[in-house]
């Protein structure tokens, strides 16, 4: 996975304003992208409400990415990455990954201690030594 450029970092840095400053307006019910308020109320004060707004939008949109970052975790896991592939996908080492997600690769391991049959399976097959192999 690679390093988003420059450019590309900067237009979804403007993406996330613009959801940021669009979602600040409905759950505010501010205009949150113009500088003039009503005559009682001074411009800096209005700034300051609509900076706030943003940032209470972009905070729960914080959590809902992280909400995100952890399912899509999860469901690596299943599909078989471990915590070294967690933590380079998201810029980490294995060991940031294994505390910032502690017990998803226990799943994986438990599945890998497990023969397809079952425990005590490699030896118990017919065709291979054991009981069912008549040697």
């Amino acid at each position: 996975m690679r390093e988003l450029t420059s450019d590309e970092r900067q237009e979804l840095r403007r993406e996330l304003g613009a959801v940021a400053a669009d979602w600040a307006q409905r759950l505010h019910n501010s205009n949150v992208d113009t500088l003039g308020g009503n005559a009682q109320e001074p411009i800096s004060a209005e700034r300051m409400r609509a900076h706030l707004a943003r940032m209470a939008a972009g905070e729960q949109m914080r959590r809902l990415l992280a909400d995100l970052v952890s399912a899509s975790a999860e469901e690596a896991v299943e599909h078989g990455a471990g915590y070294p592939e967690l933590g380079a996908a998201v810029g980490a080492s294995r060991q940031a990954a294994r505390k910032r997600w502690p017990g998803l690769s226990k799943r994986r391991a438990t599945e890998w201690k497990q023969p397809p049959g079952g425990i005590g399976w490699a030896g118990s097959h017919p065709g291979g030594p054991g009981p069912f192999s008549g040697t």
